[in-house]
């Protein structure tokens, strides 16, 4: 017996049994059209149509409660969100200092070996921030600062868009930019909004070796403070 035949079978006795005509193409893995094709001739019971209205209602009824729990989960997030950002204040010096440190800490290039103090993240908000920390905690001058962008080779036609993107968010001129790199890697997958891509920026401060054994004495201390 061809295939088609038995899931043709299947269907009229699933549909006999007051089965809904997408949870039978569920069941089988057919279309829908298809079910609604074979089953056409079988004509269900008042009994079976009542219960059948009953499950659409309910089915709708549960979408309509999803979708509200949903909406309202939206609304408790952003409200969070908002309220949180507003018990942020200002930050003092010492704050402003101690916040950089514990950043420099997580992210920052520590190594004796590094030689100069460097920073290197693809989150456009910590790349300002630690500029800002440079320049305000540090007093690195902006003319110290030597950037390099790094990115997906996939990525390289946008090599100009991604420099300027950096540029304009640290406010520091193209020419103290080095040579971009590629990196090699093959994606698995494609990532959707191609345009939002930036990769990482990688910052380095001229003639920093004290203050990147400073950082690291600061890191140190930071560690035994509590």
């Amino acid at each position: 017996m061809k295939r088609k035949q038995i899931e043709y079978e299947k269907a009229i006795a699933l549909r006999k049994t007051g089965k809904s005509i997408t949870k039978i193409a569920k069941l089988l893995s057919v279309s829908v059209s298809i079910v609604s094709i074979w089953s056409k001739e079988v004509e269900l019971t008042e009994e079976q149509k009542e219960q059948l209205k009953r499950r659409r209602v309910r089915v709708r009824h549960l979408r309509r409660l999803a979708k509200q729990s949903h909406l309202e989960k939206i609304s408790r997030v952003k409200k969070l969100l908002k309220d949180a950002k507003a018990e942020i204040k200002p930050l003092s010096k010492q704050e402003l200092f101690l916040t950089g440190i514990a950043l420099y800490w997580a992210e920052g290039f520590k190594s004796v070996k590094e030689g100069r103090l460097g920073f290197c993240n693809s989150d456009p908000r910590m790349i300002k921030f630690i500029i800002k920390w440079f320049e305000k905690a540090l007093k690195i001058r902006r003319e110290d600062f030597i950037l390099r962008t790094e990115f997906n080779e996939t990525h390289k036609d946008r090599t100009e868009e991604i420099k300027h993107f950096w540029s304009k968010l640290t406010g520091i001129h193209l020419s103290q930019f080095e040579k971009p790199f590629y990196h090699r890697s093959v994606w698995l997958r494609d990532y959707p909004n191609r345009e939002d891509y930036f990769g990482v920026l990688r910052v380095r401060v001229r003639k920093s070796s004290e203050l990147l054994n400073k950082t690291r004495g600061w890191i140190n201390g930071i560690s035994q403070a509590v």
